[in-house]
């Protein structure tokens, strides 16, 4: 348990929204049973990247603490269509 208290709250955070539209977007658009897995690293990947290509840029409409929430689900988002191209 003191693991999670190490862990940023903004970090913890984009885990879970990362999270949770990768495993949205393989309810929609899943075409296999065990895709949601290869969507995941996808999703976290690609939110890290607009997360972090969003703070210097400025973008920081939507921002909770210091995460750029807006920029980490477009990048999640992008992440996740390419993950979806590699699979079909």
């Amino acid at each position: 348990m003191d693991v999670l208290l190490v862990i940023p709250p903004s970090v913890f955070l984009g885990l879970v929204l990362a999270t949770f539209a990768s495993f949205t977007f393989h309810t929609v658009l899943g075409r296999r049973q065990r895709s949601g897995v290869v969507y995941w690293p996808f999703g976290l990947a690609g939110f890290a990247a607009g997360a972090l290509a969003a703070t210097p840029l400025g973008a920081t409409y939507l921002a909770l603490g210091g995460l750029p929430v807006l920029g980490g689900l477009v990048g999640c988002l992008i992440g996740l269509l390419i993950a979806h191209l590699v699979l079909t």
